[in-house]
Order: structure tokens, then C-alpha cells, then sequence
């Protein structure tokens, strides 16, 4: 079958339907504003100052419109930035939980200073920090009825003691899939609350930690009786592969590394056991985090599905195994967190390497650079300097990720459509409770609410090619070939 081409899992459905199928969806992505029309009615190039989600043409290197659109791409990546410096909102949001965060701190440094024999030297110890974004607190999350949550520490593999915090759906009768998620450096898991809020509303028991020597966790390992071994400055690898034994454990099949006098006081097991499918289990991590779990993912054979956000385009080794559907996430601009113009085409197919590698053994696989995109777009970092991120990008990896773990660990066939479409829906907006744009006149008609005005960022309608980069092709290949494009941006709005 060609690639794209309708087509349910049981076989081709009737003509028809499918000419039925194809009309409905040029109709409706010829409303959406911007969209890349088909060849017979091309739409203009739009790079005005602030657009960020409309077709954007493809000039020649070296043109005036090539350096209009990649000088627009740049402001483009720190649009989110700009939101949160100009959101009176944001503003309010991010007072309220410093406060709250530099108060917690305090009982933070106390549990540290009870524990002499563990350093916390770490690179990004700091109440603001871990704010990340405001409207993101999870106790707030929880407090609101969107799910629970709980923050602990557990020991890792080498006797390191983690910081962690498990999010879950409310409901507490039912048996959800498990996720795991591996911060990279300068990382507090606060950071990517997007990720595990979101997965947890839509039915996922989540595990996130802060990796060693980051955030609130320890710098050293330690033998079981407590004795300091060996103090790397971070060890993802480490840290992947015991969020994967904790997120697993329950009380008839312990979590393996609580051992001795070192474990005292932290869990012996999953305190959200009985709520987890342990036959289902995916894992995710941005940058050292992504490096981890890009291999750990085709070699431990109770992982089921694999997301990573920016490897670096890390490639499998020969001797790696090949079995685990998995997404990968790149960007525009490289680390470190630098939009620059791209004066010279970089290398169209530069982000498919690992793509590549699992496509040729046959394992559904996809690959998505999104537009504008920084190193540090899928973990909120608003205020330094040097940490720019897109408007739409969190959104649409949301999407994304939602769609493949929906298929893989769920089995959701239907959530296939969703990774191919054409358009986004608004499965990633349901979760979408962030920081935002802002909105004068809801701040208005709400003025009692210092909070009122902050919009979250929504993609549902949206053309999905152009919020994908111009630069870097993403692809995708599913069911065995059966579905398959390395240009997902070429295919335009529309079926053709």
C-alpha cells in the first residue's frame, strides 16, 4: 500500500469512504489559516514578524526570502520566552510559587544537613529553578482533582539517593500503563511537569525523577552500609534502569537496590503499585536523559515503547538490539540554547540516523524536528538568558508522544491517525494548563484574579507541516512500511 494512503487494520476500506475521508480533510485543512494549499492553489509564503504557524515557503539559499524566513525562524524560537517576560499573568504566577518553593526549600536544606554522609553540591540547587513553569506547581495539579501525585526519594542501582515524584490518574480501581522520565543536566523534575502531568491525565502512572547530582538528588553512591563509593557528576543510564526496576516493584516483588542502612527511610516498592500494568511499560528522557533511554530501550526487554526528546542524534550501536517501537524528537537549533541564523542548508536528513537504523530492522519508528525548535523546548526554563524555546513545540511533542504511547501501550490502532494526520486535534490541548500567551480582557473581566489573562497554548486545527521544521525532514514509518514518509512537512496540509 502507498504511503498515506486510508486504510483501516483490517484491510483496505471501500473507495468511497476513503474519497469520503480525503474530501473532508482538504475541506477542512483549506479553512485552517495559512495552510499549505494543494499544488493547484498554492498559498503565499507568511513570515511576518510573529507568525510562527503558517506556511513558510521554501526559497533558494542565499535569496532575500531565505534570509526573511530563517531571520523570522530565530525570533520564532524564543517566542515562548517573550510570553512569559510580557505575560502580567505569568508574572503574578511565578512570584506566588518562588515563595512557595523558597519556603519548601528550607525543609529541603534541613533533610540535607540531617543527612551529612550524602552531597548535594549539584550544579542546580536553586528554589527558582525548580519553579519551572508556575502554572505547573504539582501539588497545585493535584489539589485541582487532575490526578495525584506524591514526592519521594528512592535509592538507585549504586546507592544513590534520588529525588522522585509519581504522578497517577484519580481513579484508583483501574490498571494504567507505567512510564518512566530522564531529566537530562540542570534539571529539577519539576522542569518537565508538561510530560508527566499531562501522561498521567490521559491514564499513565508516571515516574520522574531528578537524575543524580541534579536537582534535589545526591551526588554519591554508596555501599548498603552506607559508605561513599564513587561521586559521577551524572549517570542517566544509572538512574533509567532503576526508575525501571522502582516503577515495576510491589510488595511480592520488592524493588532490588533498597539494601541495608543506606535505603533507610525510603520505599521498598512502587507506592502506587496497584494501580500499574506492569506488562506495559514505556520510557522517555530529554538529553542525557534521551542518550539513556535511546539504547536501554531496545535492550531491556520489558520496555514496550521509547520517546526521546533531543538525542543528539545518538545512533544505536551494531551490537544493540533492534525491537522497540520508538520517537525521537530533534531540533532546530543545536545545544547549548543558541537561535542563531542558519545561513547555509544543514543536511535535510541529519536527525534520522537512529530513525534509520530501526526502520531498516522493521521497527515502527518516527522522527520529529519541530519547528523553531531549542534543545530546551520540552523542559520549561523561562528565565535565563540562554534557554529560548518555541510557542507550539511543547504541544506538539505532547501530541505526539501521547499518540505513540496510545499505540503501544494501549494499543489504540486508532491513535496511528493521530500520528499521520494532517492536522492536530485536541487531545494535547486537553492537557495543556501552562503558561501561555496573555489576554487582556480576560484579565479584565476578571480582576479580582491575579492569575486571570494567562492563555495555554493550543495546536488543535493547526496544520501540523508547518510547525514542523523547514530545515530537517521528519519522517515516519509504521506497520511494517505499510505507512511511511520521510518528508512529513512535503506532504502539505492536505491528501494528495
Amino acid at each position: 500500500m502507498s504511503p498515506g494512503r486510508s486504510h483501516d487494520f483490517a484491510g483496505r476500506v471501500p473507495l468511497a469512504v476513503t474519497t469520503l475521508l480525503v474530501c473532508v480533510a482538504t475541506m477542512l485543512a483549506m479553512a485552517l489559516p495559512g495552510a499549505a494549499a494543494p499544488a493547484t492553489q498554492p498559498v503565499p509564503p507568511n513570515t511576518a514578524p510573529g507568525v510562527c504557524d503558517q506556511y513558510a515557503g521554501d526559497p533558494d539559499p542565499g535569496t532575500p526570502a531565505w534570509t526573511t524566513r530563517d531571520l523570522n525562524n530565530v525570533d520564532c524560537s524564543y517566542q515562548r520566552r517573550v510570553d512569559a517576560q510580557t505575560n502580567p499573568a505569568f508574572a503574578a504566577k511565578n512570584t506566588q510559587q518562588t515563595a512557595i518553593e523558597t519556603a519548601e526549600f528550607s525543609s529541603t536544606l534541613a533533610e540535607w544537613a540531617a543527612e551529612p554522609n550524602r552531597q548535594h553540591a549539584n550544579c542546580c540547587t536553586s528554589p527558582q529553578a525548580k519553579v519551572a513553569d508556575p502554572f505547573r506547581s504539582p501539588e497545585e495539579w493535584a489539589a485541582n482533582g487532575r490526578g495525584r501525585q506524591l514526592k519521594f526519594s528512592f535509592i538507585n542501582r549504586n546507592g544513590a539517593k534520588l529525588r522522585a515524584r509519581l504522578y497517577a490518574p484519580l481513579d484508583t480501581k483501574r490498571k494504567y500503563p507505567a512510564l518512566t522520565f530522564t531529566p537530562g543536566l540542570q534539571s529539577y523534575n519539576e522542569v518537565n511537569a508538561w510530560f508527566a502531568e499531562g501522561m498521567a491525565e490521559a491514564g499513565y502512572v508516571v515516574l520522574i525523577i531528578d537524575p543524580q547530582g541534579q536537582g534535589d538528588s545526591e551526588n554519591c553512591g554508596h555501599t548498603p552500609d552506607g559508605t561513599q563509593t564513587t561521586c559521577p557528576t551524572t549517570d542517566q543510564p544509572t538512574d533509567t534502569k532503576s526508575a525501571i526496576d522502582f516503577i515495576l516493584s510491589t510488595p511480592s516483588s520488592p524493588y532490588p537496590w533498597a539494601l541495608g542502612v543506606n535505603a533507610a527511610g525510603t520505599p521498598t516498592f512502587n507506592p502506587f503499585w496497584q494501580v500499574v500494568n506492569r506488562d506495559k511499560l514505556g520510557i522517555a528522557g530529554h538529553s542525557l536523559g534521551a542518550i539513556a533511554v535511546t539504547p536501554i530501550g531496545q535492550e531491556d526487554p520489558r520496555v514496550d515503547a521509547v520517546v526521546a526528546y533531543d538525542n543528539l542524534d545518538e545512533l544505536l550501536d551494531a551490537s544493540t538490539p533492534r525491537r522497540t517501537p520508538a520517537l525521537f524528537f530533534y531540533t532546530d537549533y543545536a545545544f547549548p540554547a543558541t537561535g542563531a541564523p542558519i545561513t547555509t542548508p544543514p543536511p535535510p536528513t541529519q536527525h534520522l540516523g537512529a530513525f534509520d537504523q530501526l526502520a531498516a530492522a522493521n521497527v515502527d519508528t518516527m522522527s520529529i524536528t519541530t519547528r523553531a525548535s531549542d534543545h530546551y523546548e520540552f523542559g520549561y526554563q523561562p528565565t535565563p538568558a540562554d534557554f529560548p524555546a518555541s510557542r507550539y513545540g511543547e504541544r506538539v511533542a505532547f501530541y505526539y508522544t501521547l499518540a505513540w504511547f496510545d499505540r503501544y501501550l494501549k494499543g489504540d490502532r486508532e491513535a496511528t491517525a493521530r500520528l499521520t494526520a494532517y492536522a492536530f486535534d485536541g487531545s494535547s490541548d486537553r492537557h495543556s494548563i501552562g503558561a501561555g500567551t496573555y489576554d487582556e480582557q480576560q484579565a479584565a473581566s476578571h480582576a479580582s484574579d491575579p492569575f486571570a489573562g494567562n492563555v495555554p497554548y493550543k495546536i488543535a486545527g493547526k496544520c501540523a507541516a508547518n510547525l514542523l521544521s523547514f530545515y530537517y525532514a521528519s519522517a515516519f514509518r509504521l506497520q511494517s512500511g505499510d505507512l511511511a514518509s520521510r518528508d512529513m512537512r512535503a506532504r502539505g496540509c492536505v491528501p494528495r
